[in-house]
């Protein structure tokens, strides 16, 4: 039975759907709404805020679209950084929601130029899962979001809204040797840790996943960017470390509670 917060992402991305946005799902929850496994005993997590990825010439529309639905706008960190990320919180139903602005940007970026069309409620199987590849300090929680989408979809090539499009985990590979160091060196950590999250006797189903996907993006030919930036090598960090945006969020949660009524974000 879906939870609350997965009923509410689905209001508010029919929604959207209605007004003509593109606005998608990331994160734990995108995970759960695509993967019946994330409920398995190994793989169940907990899950905190709401991520979405929409576009930057829609913001205003976005903005308008979670006021309308009760939600309250971080009028600070709207202002500041409304160009590329935009946070807001419904305060009676508890939920705190990002939403990234064509670019998501964590350890690496991911542009999603001409790919929220891809699918209908999250982002494509193949971005959802290289949101997960590409934490450097990985935790738990994404090594059974990992595990969850690997157990229930299939690695194929070319766009399919049921299969992990192997092609484009490969195009990013191939052309940032930042996102080829990281995304193996998760896929290597996964596979030593593969024996505690096993589902249904699935480890080899998994791990042979994440074989081939480390082996298609090893032996991939290289752009000139990915060769010229393997030459500087690990001497010079290629990731970026995310900041905690616990203080921030719970500020705007403070901000709407005083104001009493939705804000403009």
């Amino acid at each position: 039975m879906p939870s609350d917060k997965e009923a509410e992402c689905r209001l508010v991305i029919d929604t959207a759907r209605e007004r003509g946005l593109y606005l998608r799902l990331l994160g734990g929850l995108a995970v759960k709404l695509r993967c019946p496994s994330a409920t398995y005993r190994t793989l169940s997590r907990g899950y905190a805020d709401v991520d979405y990825v929409g576009y930057h010439k829609q913001a205003i529309e976005i903005k308008r679209l979670f006021q309308d639905l009760g939600y309250v706008g971080n009028k600070r960190f709207n202002a500041l950084q409304g160009r590329k990320r935009l946070m807001f919180a419904h305060l009676e139903k508890d939920c705190d929601v990002d939403i990234f602005l064509d670019v998501f940007e964590m350890c690496h970026k991911m542009n999603f130029a001409n790919r929220l069309e891809l699918d209908d409620y999250t982002i494509p199987l193949a971005d959802l899962l290289m949101s997960k590849l590409q934490v450097v300090q990985i935790n738990d929680k994404d090594i059974k979001d990992i595990f969850s989408i690997l157990h229930d979809h299939p690695v194929v090539s070319g766009a399919d809204k049921d299969g992990i499009d192997l092609r484009h985990l490969v195009k990013v590979a191939a052309d940032d040797w930042g996102w080829h160091m990281t995304m193996r060196s998760t896929i290597d950590k996964c596979l030593s840790l593969s024996d505690n999250y096993v589902v249904e006797n699935s480890k080899d189903n998994v791990a042979g996943k994440l074989r081939q996907i480390k082996q298609a993006i090893d032996e991939a030919p290289k752009t000139a960017r990915w060769k010229l930036r393997a030459q500087v090598g690990e001497r010079v960090r290629w990731y970026e470390l995310p900041e905690d945006m616990g203080a921030v969020k719970a500020a705007g949660r403070d901000e709407a509670a005083e104001a009493g009524k939705p804000q403009t974000g």
